[in-house]
């Protein structure tokens, strides 16, 4: 029986998109952080919508890996973007997910 994956690293494409000089400093990347660190306050969420299902169905059914953004955070760890990202990260059973802290 093949061992599950606990992580999946985002790939450096999407990391070096936010942590861009011109952009100031703004993003900080962690990569492999635990997912029971990321808190929910749909307040935060740059899209407050309900975490629509079939979209993560979809998204498990055509995984792409090159596609797998890490999903941004603030500095307290309140998801900011990426719900439907870290649901199927959590359906995947992963332990940890690449994400970009947002400062300041």
């Amino acid at each position: 029986m093949a061992k599950r994956k606990e992580y999946i690293p985002s790939p450096q494409h999407w990391k070096e998109m936010y942590t861009n000089p011109s952009f100031g400093g703004m993003w900080a990347l962690q990569d492999k952080v635990s997912i029971d660190t990321i808190k929910i306050d749909k307040g935060l969420l740059a899209y407050q919508n309900e975490v629509d299902h079939k979209q993560v169905l979809d998204m498990l059914v055509n995984f792409d890996q090159e596609l797998w953004m890490p999903v941004l955070v603030n500095e307290r760890n309140y998801l900011l973007d990426g719900q439907h990202r870290l649901q199927v990260a959590k359906q995947l059973c992963l332990k940890y997910i690449d994400i970009i802290v947002q400062r300041g």
